[in-house]
């Protein structure tokens, strides 16, 4: 299938699935509006055309970086969607969204089909340690959600985000995400949070949609895409599907006030377990960033 073709049938998939996704009471994504609730008050979030600009940044630095090596690199492009980047980390969805995109994973998909990433190329040595850098220079980190990470200091990519984010990045940012990992995973085991999601999981199997947490439709969703995709009006059976679903999990998540639930634990997690050096570091690393798309914007 060519590009033109995928957008095309992108777009009759698109026109389809919002005709379907209507409210019970005929009016698409209209009713109270859920809140977007996230690890650290949204401070790893991006929008996406913010995530745009700081990679197209990011690789200008990289390819001058190893322009001044003696290696050719061509800076390559964002090919992560607006939907994949923004998707609620707990799961939460507004009405709206849920009427327009469902769960985005029949979009997410088209939208792939249509815009394939690049393929790899084998690289040399020398190429690749220009470009992430040497044994000797390797540096571990042990992140607050207990991940491990290494990179290497003298890499184009580690020397291109120092410069533009600032010398403390590559350990300000991982370090950062990890918290919020750390957050979101306290969240998930706290009671008050298991009360909300059993609430919630109630509603949805009145709506007739039996979901046991918050990832269940999605699964779903995902587990029939594969044959689904096979046949374009099996693929739209499955977005009309899982439009009917979001638009029940969307209601059912205003109407046992799922998002304030999650609201109110995070806010009680993150007062435990986040230090003083902890909150630091996350103002720095939001500072780095602002300061990023200023100069993006200079």
């Amino acid at each position: 299938m060519s590009a033109s073709t995928a957008r095309r049938t992108l777009l009759a998939v698109v026109l389809t699935l919002t005709a379907a996704g209507c409210s019970p009471d005929g009016e698409p994504g209209r009713g109270p509006v859920a809140l977007d609730v996230r690890p650290l008050s949204g401070a790893t979030a991006s929008s996406h055309a913010d995530a745009v600009r700081l990679h197209d940044l990011e690789e200008r630095a990289v390819a001058a970086c190893m322009a001044s090596r003696g290696q050719e690199y061509t800076a390559q492009p964002r090919t992560a969607s607006a939907r994949s980047e923004e998707t609620n980390p707990y799961g939460l969805l507004t009405s709206r969204k849920a009427a327009q995109d469902g769960y985005g994973i029949v979009g997410e998909y088209l939208y792939l089909r249509s815009a394939p990433a690049p393929a790899d190329e084998p690289r040399k040595t020398a190429w690749q340690q220009a470009l992430t850098g040497t044994p000797a220079h390797r540096v571990s980190l042990r992140l607050p959600d207990g991940v491990s990470l290494e990179y290497s200091t003298d890499g184009c990519v580690a020397r291109a985000r120092a410069e533009l984010y600032g010398a403390d990045w590559n350990t300000v940012a991982p370090v950062t995400v990890g918290l919020a990992n750390r957050v979101l995973t306290a969240v998930e085991a706290d009671s008050g949070y298991r009360a909300a999601v059993r609430r919630w999981s109630s509603c949805m199997t009145k709506a007739g949609h039996p979901a046991k947490d918050l990832q269940a439709p999605r699964k779903a969703v995902d587990a029939r895409l594969q044959k689904a995709a096979a046949d374009e009006d099996t693929l739209r059976e499955l977005g009309r599907d899982e439009l009917r679903t979001a638009v029940a999990d969307a209601r059912c998540q205003v109407d046992t006030g799922l998002s304030e639930a999650v609201r109110d634990v995070q806010r009680a997690v993150e007062k435990r377990l986040l230090t003083a050096s902890d909150r630091k570091t996350v103002a720095r690393y939001v500072a780095d960033r602002r300061r990023a798309l200023a100069a993006a914007d200079a």
